[in-house]
C-alpha cells in the first residue's frame, strides 16, 4: 500500500512540475520572452544606427544616449507584441527571434498594430455590455415599473456612450457597424421607455446623440434626434407642455454642442417645428 501511495504522490508531483513549467510565468517562458526582448531591443539599436547613417529623425526630443536606450526599449516591447500578440510564434523557433528583431526594427507599425488590436477586443467587450443594457431596458419597459424603468434607463447611457466613444478609433468596418446598430436599437428602447419615463429618456437621447455626434456617428446621432421628435410629437397631442419644452431645450443643445453640419441642422429643424406659445 505504501508503494503505492508513493507511485501516486510522485505521480501527482510530476504533474503539478509540468503544470508549473507550462505556466504564462514558468521560468522557461520568462526565458523565451526574455530572448524575444533582447532580439527587439537589438532591432531597435538597429534602427538608431540606421536613422544616423540615413539622417533620419528620431521621435521624441532624446539626447544621443537616451535615443538609443529609448528605441532599444520600443523595440523590445514592438518584439513583444508582434511575437506573442499579433502572430503567436513558436518560441523555440531561430526565425522567431529574427523575427522580433525585425519588429524591434519596424516598431512604430508593429506596436500601432497591437494598439488597434486592443482597441478592437475593447469595442467588441463595450459592445456586448451595450447590448446586455439594452435589453435589460425592454425588460424593465415591459415590467411597466417607473423606478426600475428609469434605472435602466440611466444605466444605459454610459455603456452606450463609452461604445460609441471607442468606435472613433476602431479600424474594423464590421465592429463598428455593429456599435452603430446597438446604439440605434439603444435609442429605440429608451423611446420606448420614454413614455413611462420621459424625463429620464430625453436626458438619455441627448446624451447619446451628443456623444455619437462627438464620435463620427452622425446617423446614430440622428436616429437619436428623429427618437426626440417622436416624443415631442407624442408630448404635443397629449397637450404636455413640459415635455415638449425639455425636448425642445435638448435639441438646441444638440445644435449647439455638436461640430457635425448635418447633425446640427437636423437638431435645430427638430426644435423650430415645436411651435410653443
Amino acid at each position: 500500500m505504501a508503494n503505492g501511495n508513493d507511485a501516486g504522490g510522485h505521480a501527482a508531483a510530476a504533474e503539478g512540475n509540468e503544470a508549473a513549467a507550462g505556466g504564462i510565468l514558468s521560468r522557461e517562458n520568462l526565458k523565451y520572452l526574455a530572448g524575444v526582448a533582447i532580439a527587439g531591443a537589438i532591432g531597435g539599436l538597429l534602427y538608431w544606427v540606421l536613422a544616423r547613417f540615413t539622417g533620419t529623425s528620431i521621435p521624441g526630443n532624446f539626447g544621443p544616449a537616451a535615443a538609443v536606450f529609448a528605441l532599444m526599449f520600443v523595440g523590445a516591447v514592438a518584439a513583444a507584441i508582434g511575437v506573442y500578440l499579433l502572430t503567436a510564434s513558436d518560441p523555440t523557433d531561430i526565425r522567431t527571434y529574427i523575427f522580433a528583431m525585425v519588429c524591434g526594427l519596424m516598431w512604430q507599425p508593429v506596436i500601432a498594430s497591437g494598439q488597434q488590436l486592443v482597441t478592437n477586443a475593447t469595442a467588441t467587450r463595450q459592445n456586448s455590455t451595450e447590448a446586455q443594457t439594452v435589453q435589460n431596458v425592454q425588460t424593465a419597459t415591459k415590467s411597466g415599473n417607473v423606478e426600475q424603468i428609469n434605472t435602466a434607463v440611466q444605466q444605459t447611457v454610459p455603456a452606450v456612450t463609452t461604445a460609441l466613444a471607442t468606435s472613433a478609433g476602431v479600424s474594423d468596418t464590421e465592429k463598428k457597424t455593429q456599435i452603430a446598430d446597438t446604439s440605434k436599437q439603444a435609442i429605440d428602447q429608451i423611446q420606448s421607455a420614454s413614455a413611462k419615463a420621459p424625463d429620464a429618456s430625453v436626458d438619455a437621447l441627448q446624451t447619446i446623440s451628443t456623444t455619437a455626434a462627438t464620435s463620427g456617428q452622425s446617423a446614430v446621432a440622428i436616429h437619436g434626434i428623429q427618437a426626440l421628435n417622436t416624443i415631442a410629437a407624442k408630448a404635443e397631442k397629449e397637450h404636455n407642455r413640459a415635455l415638449e419644452l425639455k425636448v425642445r431645450q435638448s435639441l438646441l443643445s444638440l445644435a449647439q454642442e455638436s461640430k457635425d453640419p448635418t447633425v446640427q441642422n437636423s437638431a435645430r429643424m427638430g426644435a423650430t417645428q415645436l411651435k410653443l406659445e
